[in-house]
């Protein structure tokens, strides 16, 4: 029976680790997966979260199971953190096990709508949305949101996209520290973009990732809030793995603005979708979360932990640039310094990237993708010449 199986697209990040794994050269350079590194190459759990848990260990007196949309405690918590005043008793919401959970249970959604809407993707964008959209067979499109080569986001370009869509579609678009371009819209482009979907009836839909790596925490929940005090209907992902450091502990959720005659249903059909899916979320990181967000001294401990992961991040990019300008007194890679959260675009051809690897055994995600926060002191100067290399190669 087995042998009907046909081959299954493979994720470009985790195709990247295993080329990586098989390099045999001491020297390589991994720039693949999508997580936060110390100077010290370690992915540290945070004190709060320490802390957290040891109180959760001491208090925590059942593993019985929650409500399939999770705990409501949490996800009152959480909502109220992201969206401020503009979340209440209005939405529908679900603990989920990460974002990509949360993403899934609302393409599910609006694929087994009577009428599915397109959702429109920026593009380039998350690499697991297409995937997503696909087993959920939902509907998609995209519409172009970066130029790898000029190193800009083509705003126009988008916003002419979205001309194409219909009243009652989708346009899923992500918050502060866009992976994998590490471009954000300014403030001004933003408002703009909301003006549009207002005035076609497209719905917004926000993924959340990497609050607190931009500006500060609650700097960057201002996307979802403008969204949420503005929209009568919305979708809102998040997954606070980054956020949090929590990535094998699958904290997320999805929030739901909906209008009050329709809240009943949806909160069912959220319930239904997750039952055949996921059934239950686990608990231990959203639990985690919760009682940070509850606790005055854990979590200032966490934003201040989240403040210096988004400092060193900062400043891995500033280095970057320096350093380019310092020893080759180039600045091709002048962009990444204007940008935030983890990730940038290289701007090279399919060529250049091949050689990037195969001469330089520096492991990037296809398309171009780095991780900046793995980067240490060494490896920068490594990648800087490395690119320089392969860019003016005869």
């Amino acid at each position: 029976m087995f042998e009907q199986v046909e081959d299954y697209p493979v994720d470009p990040i985790m195709i990247g680790a295993d080329y990586f794994a098989a390099d045999p050269r001491k020297d390589k350079l991994n720039l693949t997966v999508g997580i936060y590194q110390d100077a010290h190459g370690q992915t540290p759990v945070l004190e709060a979260v320490k802390l957290a848990e040891q109180k959760l260990v001491e208090t925590q007196t059942s593993k019985s199971y929650l409500a399939l949309t999770g705990d409501a405690d949490y996800c009152r918590v959480l909502g109220h953190e992201i969206m401020g005043d503009a979340f209440d008793e209005g939405w529908v919401s679900a603990q989920t096990s990460g974002g990509a959970v949360a993403l899934r249970v609302m393409a599910d959604l609006l694929a087994q709508m009577p009428n599915p809407p397109t959702v429109w993707l920026q593009t380039p964008t998350y690499g697991n949305y297409v995937p997503i959209l696909t087993a959920a067979h939902a509907r998609f499109a995209q519409v172009q949101y970066y130029d790898r080569l000029a190193a800009q986001i083509t705003f126009d370009q988008m916003l002419e996209g979205l001309k194409a869509a219909r009243a009652g579609d989708v346009f899923l678009m992500q918050g502060v520290c866009h992976n994998p371009t590490g471009a954000d819209m300014t403030a001004g482009q933003f408002d703009a973009l909301l003006d549009l979907l207002e005035a076609r009836g497209i719905v917004p839909w926000i993924d959340l990732a990497y609050l607190g790596f931009a500006r500060r925490w609650a700097a960057d929940c201002a996307m979802a809030r403008k969204i949420a005090a503005r929209f009568p209907e919305c979708i809102v992902c998040i997954t606070l793995s980054k956020s949090f450091g929590i990535y094998r502990d699958r904290a997320g959720a999805a929030f739901v603005k909906t209008r009050a005659g329709d809240r009943d249903r949806m909160h069912r059909a959220v319930s239904a979708i997750v039952r055949s899916s996921a059934s239950h979320a686990p608990d231990h990181g959203p639990s985690v979360v919760r009682t940070i967000l509850q606790d005055d001294s854990l979590k200032r401990l966490w934003l201040d932990d989240l403040d210096r992961m988004r400092a060193r991040v900062a400043g891995v990019r500033q280095q970057i640039v320096e350093t380019e300008r310092t020893l080759l007194g180039t600045n091709q890679l002048a962009f990444t310094g204007n940008q935030s959260g983890m990730f940038s675009l290289l701007p090279l051809t399919d060529a250049q990237e091949t050689a990037l690897t195969r001469d330089h055994g520096i492991h990037v995600v296809k398309g171009g993708r780095v991780n900046v926060a793995r980067l240490g002191a060494d490896d920068i100067t490594k990648l800087i010449v490395a690119i320089s290399d392969v860019t003016y190669a005869k």
